[in-house]
């Protein structure tokens, strides 16, 4: 059994968020329209990751701006490299025009405030799944363009980063110091310089302080 919208079948859906109670709340907007369509729930960016290797056919991922392991639009940016071909619906309690705006340029088909009701949720939903774009404001968008192409760099040099470089940079932003990184990730100090090494070069920047402060130009909170 499938779920179909306008001659359109739909037979697997990605929700990716850490919060289990939005999670039902999106399978009760599906379910409204629903005559069997599989639902894939993920809760971080590691089991996103993981799960879109064995269902990279999806036919939509709805993906949560702020979730463990994610730096802001970095999971978009990651998937969009990745698998081009998978519609992305964003999802945040962070419905402010920068951020929608933002996440339209880095490549997602629509947007969905967790403040919306179910209908309005059902409406965002179908309106990507029938090849249409759904986001809720009308965009200034030449108020964005100087910022859309620094933002679109940094995101791709983000996406650039490996599960566990990704991991490493979280921890710098901690402020954690290379033997306490070590320690955490049950790896060599010799590992995590070579690490801090890569992602400097990735980020092209010159020291650890200047990747903490590129990162963060591309961080919304959700």
């Amino acid at each position: 059994m499938n779920w179909s919208i306008e001659n359109i079948t739909i037979d697997k859906i990605v929700i990716a968020d850490d919060h289990p109670m939005f999670r039902n709340a999106l399978r009760q907007a599906l379910s409204l329209d629903m005559t069997g369509c599989q639902i894939i729930e993920v809760e971080s960016s590691e089991t996103l990751r993981q799960e879109l290797r064995d269902h990279h056919n999806a036919d939509l991922l709805i993906l949560d701006l702020n979730m463990p392991g994610v730096e802001g639009f970095s999971a978009l940016a990651y998937v969009q490299k990745k698998y081009p071909s998978l519609p992305i619906i964003m999802i945040s309690a962070n419905d402010k025009q920068e951020t929608i705006m933002h996440a339209k340029h880095f490549g997602a088909l629509g947007f969905v405030s967790k403040s919306a009701d179910i209908n309005d949720i059902r409406i965002g939903l179908k309106t990507v799944l029938e090849g249409n774009t759904y986001f809720p404001y009308q965009f200034n968008e030449s108020a964005f363009n100087t910022q859309e192409n620094s933002f679109n760099e940094t995101t791709r040099q983000v996406a650039e980063l490996t599960p566990q470089q990704h991991k490493v940079l979280s921890m710098i932003k901690q402020g954690l110091l290379n033997k306490q990184i070590a320690y955490d990730l049950n790896i060599s100090e010799a590992t995590v310089k070579a690490h801090v090494t890569a992602i400097m070069r990735k980020l092209e920047v010159n020291n650890r302080t200047q990747a903490v402060m590129k990162v963060s130009n591309i961080e919304m909170v959700g």
